[in-house]
């Protein structure tokens, strides 16, 4: 992706094996890379990083990330659906791999506030691992983007996996309406946000839902979990 980055931006991997399963389809593999990420989160702005993109459209350890850092956490599915929202002046369809995802996804989508925007959820009827199939996937995603367009009368069409990345272009160009990369998404949003970080100081808000715990009660239990607090 840094070829899509703006040119003062240096896109760089998780500096240990976050991903330690195969995909995050089921709840368990999420829950265990919750546990991993956390740790990066914190040891990200201790760093010096000005921005992290979550790589999931489940968005899994946002809220918890959001707790625990001041620097800007991204979600590619919040910033997919926030930017969807920006190009339809009506809804937007999101395209899954499996039914399984659905609720989960739906119950996010909800949270960020644009469930009554959603116009439909499409299935591919394909697997995280299934869409190393390139061109499988390019055929599944022209079949749902286009019956989301013409029956569910979609103004634009997000791909609600990153398994999907770089995949929007030609149902871009086929369809005539905007169809979100989330992979882009979260590095553009994230881009916008490091910048009114580091300008203008502006991130998540700290009071609310991303409160943070009490230092002094916080840093035991982090390291008792991860080793010495940064």
């Amino acid at each position: 992706m840094q070829e899509f980055a703006e040119p003062t931006t240096i896109l760089e991997p998780a500096p240990e094996r976050v991903m330690v399963t195969p995909h995050l389809e089921y709840e368990f593999y999420e829950h265990i890379y919750i546990h991993n990420f956390i740790r990066t989160a914190v040891w990200a702005e201790k760093n010096g990083y000005d921005a992290i993109v979550i790589g999931c459209f489940y968005d899994p350890g946002l809220r918890e990330a959001r707790e625990l850092v001041n620097i800007p956490v991204v979600g590619v599915c919040e910033a997919s659906v926030h930017v969807a929202s920006m190009l339809s002046a009506g809804k937007f369809s999101i395209l899954v791999g499996r039914e399984k995802w659905i609720p989960k996804m739906a119950a996010n989508v909800r949270d960020y506030g644009f469930e009554s925007r959603v116009a439909s959820w499409r299935v591919l009827g394909l697997t995280v691992p299934d869409m190393r199939d390139r061109e499988k996937t390019e055929a599944a995603i022209l079949r749902e983007a286009r019956a989301a367009v013409e029956e569910d009368r979609a103004e634009c069409v997000v791909l609600g996996c990153t398994g999907m990345a770089g995949q929007a272009k030609k149902a871009q160009e086929e369809l005539g309406v905007p169809v979100l990369d989330p992979v882009l998404m979260g590095l553009k949003v994230a881009e916008l946000r490091a910048m009114l970080w580091k300008r203008f100081g502006i991130s998540h808000s700290k009071i609310g839902g991303y409160e943070a715990p009490p230092l002094e009660e916080m840093k035991p239990i982090y390291e008792k979990f991860y080793g010495s607090y940064p």
